[in-house]
């Protein structure tokens, strides 16, 4: 059967012309009138090449061709009545689940917020925090193991879809008390220092240490540890320096005693985007869950103390509500 040149409508004539053995009550069921029955009728006949239904006193008998037709045509119509409409998206009675991969800095900072909304907003829905080291995230989004990413990646390919979120960028910390650092941080005490570092999967280099090269200066690293997260409890019982994103020093500086200061090189700013594949793109509950992360990031960003000229204390961050 050649089913590119078969209108579907022609298959519903078949099953209730079938069915009933009459033409009247095949059109009264699909809203027709019968000179429009006859036509299908003889449009199936041209396709097929068989008479299909024949007139006797006993209404449209079908045809042997037709009886041994009648059942696939029925159960691909059930099939088809079965996936019905595309269903309306309601956050109140959804019971989707989500499953994002966002660093240990986004956990922090942005998705408290983005948790007290989905909850408030779909109380059925569910969220799981995928760990994956940053190497593996393209791979998760390709495979369907994650739905979103949020964060700052290098290397993604030309069919993730992207939305930039904010642009943000770093602070140096160290713990209150440092005996060398007090209230200014200068390149000097900066190359001084021992230094913590964010190293995923274990990379010995970063921007930082990029930066400083192209200056024909080098840090002295004496720590690296895999989380983001980690590095301001560590510096508060030590007396490391780290390079962390702004959000995170400001965050914790509400929590723990550390200082922050503008880097004193220009590591100028990144952004923070989202991610994910063209096959969420449409979907109305995934364009939500976008929506929220997207505004959460974006109240962030409003809510960001003004940045510190070089050699300023940022302004005190008690003063700012961190998601």
């Amino acid at each position: 059967m050649e089913i590119d040149k078969l209108d579907l409508n022609l298959l519903k004539t078949f099953d209730a012309v079938h069915r009933h053995h009459n033409l009247s009550a095949a059109a009264v069921e699909l809203g027709l009138t019968q000179p429009a029955i006859s036509a299908a009728l003889k449009r199936l006949r041209t396709h097929f090449g068989n008479p299909l239904f024949v007139r006797t006193s006993h209404g449209m008998r079908p045809t042997p061709h037709a009886d041994a037709m009648a059942g696939h045509i029925t159960r691909a119509l059930e099939l088809l009545r079965e996936m019905g409409p595309v269903a309306v998206f309601s956050r109140l009675t959804t019971t989707v689940h989500y499953r994002v991969y966002i660093n240990d800095v986004g956990m922090l900072v942005v998705m408290p917020q983005v948790l007290k909304h989905v909850s408030e907003q779909a109380p059925n829905a569910k969220i799981s925090i995928i760990d994956l080291r940053p190497d593996e995230v393209v791979e998760a989004l390709d495979s369907g193991e994650i739905d979103l990413a949020v964060g700052y990646f290098l290397g993604m390919p030309n069919w993730a879809r992207q939305q930039t979120l904010r642009k943000t960028s770093y602070v140096c910390a160290v713990r209150s008390g440092h005996p060398e650092i007090g209230d200014s941080l200068s390149i000097e005490q900066y190359l001084r220092a021992k230094h913590g570092m964010y190293a995923a999967s274990g990379s010995p280099y970063s921007l930082v240490d990029e930066t400083l090269a192209r200056m024909n200066l080098r840090r002295d690293v004496t720590l690296r540890v895999p989380r983001f997260a980690a590095l301001p409890f560590i510096i508060a019982s030590s007396d490391l320096l780290v390079t962390i994103p702004e959000d995170l020093g400001l965050a914790f500086s509400r929590l723990i005693d550390i200082k922050l200061f503008p880097p004193p090189v220009e590591l100028g700013e990144f952004e923070i985007k989202q991610y994910w594949h063209e096959r969420h793109h449409a979907e109305p509950a995934f364009q939500w869950l976008r929506s929220v992360v997207r505004r959460e990031t974006m109240r962030l960003t409003r809510q960001r103390p003004r940045k510190a000229a070089a050699g300023d204390v940022p302004q005190t961050p008690a003063r700012v509500r961190s998601a």
